[in-house]
């Protein structure tokens, strides 16, 4: 569309600095990981709270010089940022900037029971002075824009929502679990607490046999810790290839999402492009994707029972062949928000105003 992008992302090794995706200039430069000389500071008692805050400082510092070396080559009109961006540039206000809200560690922190501790508390206001002092704030969903509002107690004026986009060039074709095949459930995220991988798993266990019996479960990217023998219809997946990935959705008749708290993942957009029946956690900017109980399952992640009955209730609906609309809603429903074309048009607008 005319412009010219370039990305700066996490480190892929130590020698890469520079190099093209198709017509995308990639950066990657910031540090996945504390210096060690910050690694040391972290392990040091009082002055460890403080080095969270020098690593945020650290890589927004990087980050700025970066941009400040692609400038001189060719001039910045506009730099969006993820959430905590460059504490940097929300001072010296160098580059007009946009922040894209995502979720913060203490955002996910607060909002599940895996509670902030300081050093998330004290970074977590200075990106309140970068989110404040952005010309946009952008977010795929209204939840998160409250949600940072009630943290910074202040009314973000230029918010704008644009959902995540979807390549919607190849529409899947729906299709239903044959009587001889078991109901297929897919759960893929990252290995990470708050993706409600234990709590699926709970879930799990508390199926009724007759239940248990006709269906088969695939992780992706989570890996329990717990002994789980005792559900044989469970398989475990690392991380694997897109397209590997593509074809378990495929393949999937149900997709589950248990986040204990999430912003608006990816896993529900593809679910639902894909035309499966969706069992999601009510929380976030979940609701808001799915856009009502039509386009498929939403429960309360406290109550396990709830999680349980839904799941239930899916199944059912795939083995009586009852879930075709459902599916159909749903995939209608993410094409008319989703669209590729219409989010970069969305964008340019918001950058060019």
């Amino acid at each position: 569309m005319g412009c010219e992008v370039s990305v700066i992302c996490v480190k892929i090794n130590q020698t890469t600095k520079h190099f093209k995706d198709g017509l995308i200039n990639v950066f990657p430069m910031m540090e996945s990981q504390p210096t060690q000389f910050l690694y040391y500071l972290n392990k040091t008692p009082i002055i460890k709270i403080v080095s969270g805050l020098l690593f945020y400082l650290y890589n927004g510092y990087k980050i700025h010089i970066i941009l400040r070396r692609i400038d001189r080559t060719k001039k910045i009109n506009f730099v969006e940022y993820s959430e905590g961006g460059d504490f940097w540039n929300s001072i010296m206000k160098t580059f007009k900037y946009s922040s894209h809200l995502h979720g913060s560690s203490y955002t996910f922190k607060n909002q599940s029971k895996f509670k902030p501790n300081i050093i998330d508390k004290i970074r977590r206001q200075m990106e309140h002075v970068f989110i404040k002092r952005a010309y946009i704030v952008v977010s795929p969903c209204n939840a998160m824009v409250k949600l940072v509002e009630k943290e910074m107690r202040f009314k973000i004026k230029n918010s704008h929502i644009i959902p995540y986009p979807i390549s919607l060039s190849h529409i899947p074709v729906i299709q239903f679990c044959q009587s001889s095949k078991k109901v297929t459930l897919l759960f893929a995220s990252r290995n990470d607490p708050i993706k409600g991988g234990e709590l699926f798993i709970r879930a799990l266990n508390k199926l009724p046999k007759s239940i248990q019996s006709i269906i088969e479960v695939k992780f992706y990217g989570y890996v329990s810790c717990r002994n789980l023998s005792n559900l044989p219809f469970i398989e475990i997946n690392e991380f694997v290839p897109r397209d590997v990935l593509e074809k378990a959705y495929e393949n999937a008749d149900i997709c589950v999402i248990p986040s204990l708290f999430d912003n608006s993942p990816n896993t529900v957009y593809e679910a639902m492009a894909h035309g499966k029946i969706l069992i999601a956690s009510a929380v976030g900017g979940i609701p808001e994707i799915l856009g009502g109980n039509e386009n498929g399952y939403l429960f309360n992640p406290n109550d396990i029972n709830d999680f349980t009955e839904k799941i239930i209730s899916a199944i059912n609906a795939i083995i009586n062949g009852q879930g075709y609309k459902m599916m159909a809603n749903a995939q209608q429903r993410i094409m008319s928000i989703s669209d590729v074309s219409v989010n970069a048009i969305k964008r340019l607008e918001l950058f060019n105003s």
